[in-house]
C-alpha cells in the first residue's frame, strides 16, 4: 500500500500543471464555468471549459496589436490580443514578428500541448485558432496560451513543456 501511495505522488508530481492550478491562471483571465476536458501529462496540459461571459477579465490587460501586446509581456507577463483584423492564429504569427521569444514560445505551448488535448479539446483548440472573432491571450509566466472562442462559448488552454 505504501510503494502504491509513492507511486501515485511520483506520478501526480510529473504533471505539468493541474486542472486547479490551470482554473485559478485562467479565472484572472476569463470567466469561466464548468471544465469541459482536462488533461496533464509530464511535458502539457490542455483544458476546454465553458465560458460563462466574453468580457475579459480586469485584470488581463488587452491590447489592440501584436505591437502593443509584446510591450505589455515585456511588463505584465499577460495580455490578450484582441484584434478584430487577426485571427488568434494570425496574431501568433505577428507576435512572433515583434517579439520573437515571446510568440514562439505560445506557438510552442499550443504544439506541445496537442498530446494533452483530447478530440474535443483539438476540434475546439483548431477552430478557435481560425476563428476571426477569437481572442488570443497569453501568459509568459505560466507558459500558458489561452484562446477565448465567445462565438462557441468556450475558452481552451494549453501549456507546453516549461
Amino acid at each position: 500500500m505504501l510503494i502504491w501511495c509513492l507511486a501515485a505522488l511520483t506520478l501526480a508530481a510529473c504533471k505539468r500543471s493541474s486542472e486547479a492550478e490551470m482554473r485559478e491562471v485562467l479565472e484572472g483571465w476569463a470567466p469561466i464555468g464548468e471544465t469541459l476536458a482536462f488533461s496533464a501529462g509530464r511535458d502539457c496540459a490542455a483544458g476546454l471549459f465553458r465560458l460563462v461571459d466574453t468580457r475579459i477579465a480586469s485584470r488581463m490587460r488587452v491590447a489592440a496589436d501584436a505591437r502593443e501586446a509584446a510591450m505589455v509581456l515585456r511588463t505584465q507577463g499577460a495580455v490578450a490580443i484582441d484584434d478584430i483584423r487577426l485571427s488568434p492564429e494570425a496574431a501568433i504569427a505577428a507576435l512572433i514578428e515583434v517579439d520573437r521569444a515571446s510568440g514562439m514560445r505560445m506557438r510552442l505551448a499550443g504544439l506541445e500541448a496537442r498530446p494533452c488535448m483530447s478530440a474535443e479539446t483539438s476540434a475546439a483548440f483548431a477552430a478557435a485558432l481560425r476563428a476571426p472573432r477569437a481572442v488570443l491571450m497569453v501568459g509568459r509566466e505560466a507558459g500558458m496560451l489561452a484562446l477565448m472562442d465567445g462565438d462557441a462559448g468556450l475558452v481552451i488552454a494549453a501549456m507546453g513543456a516549461e
